[in-house]
């Protein structure tokens, strides 16, 4: 003879299964995309504001840019590889990241000694807010050619988001000054650091250098100095 379920058990039933069902959907939100979305939770789009006649330019070169991939391609010939950089450029410039990320990722993938690929992917990564990629993507480019513009952008990374890291500020600072010596940027960036971490003497003696190297006008420079050496020496 079959069971029969009171009405208290079925309710109870469905009651529960209610819960299992909208405990698995929240789980499905929360875990279970990350398994299946690679971008999830970055930023994977931009509404980016621009005239709509230079809207209209950049969609035509990216146009022609992806036909022209698509023939070397499909004709076996040689690819120009620098295709691939004008299609991740136009795509970043219309605010789709994702498919300028993948394309960025091609062509790294056959150029991986492109330091300017390498710097302008980190800065992809960074407005992705894919931090921990964007630092490798930042490394790489230091990697391959110490210049004072990609010191700067890694510098200038590492203190907006991760601003407790203050003792790996100082390391790469300092590998800047070995490898670029004194500049007005090096000795400024020295200075701040020093200010910021309270040795205001050594911020003031940096910020001296800089400017008595600098070929510009010193007058900016001076003000910060004053300002910055007035902060550092302000009761805490």
């Amino acid at each position: 003879m079959m069971n029969r379920f009171t009405r208290k058990q079925v309710v109870l039933g469905v009651s529960i299964l209610v819960v299992l069902l909208v405990a698995g959907y929240v789980f499905w939100q929360k875990e279970g995309r990350k398994l299946v979305d690679p971008y999830y939770g970055l930023v994977t789009s931009i509404d980016v504001q621009m005239e709509d006649s230079t809207r209209v330019l950049l969609q035509q070169r990216l146009a022609t840019a992806q036909a022209s991939l698509s023939s070397q391609i499909s004709s076996g010939a040689d690819v120009d590889k620098q295709l691939y950089l004008v299609i991740a450029e136009n795509e970043k410039m219309l605010g789709d990241l994702v498919a300028s990320r993948k394309m960025y990722e091609t062509y790294l993938d056959v150029m991986p000694t492109s330091y300017v690929a390498w710097n302008s992917y980190a800065v992809l990564l960074e407005m992705m807010k894919d931090y921990p990629m964007a630092e490798t993507g930042y490394k790489k480019s230091l990697e391959l050619l110490k210049t004072e513009e990609y010191y700067r952008d890694y510098v200038e990374f590492l203190k907006l988001h991760y601003p407790d890291r203050r003792d790996d500020v100082k390391v790469l600072l300092d590998d800047a000054y070995k490898n670029l010596l004194q500049t007005p940027w090096t000795m400024t960036a020295l200075g701040d650091w020093f200010f910021e971490t309270g040795d205001c003497d050594q911020g003031k003696a940096h910020y001296d250098v800089a400017i008595s190297i600098t070929s510009q006008d010193t007058a900016t420079l001076k003000q910060d100095q004053q300002e910055k050496l007035a902060t550092c020496e302000a009761p805490r």
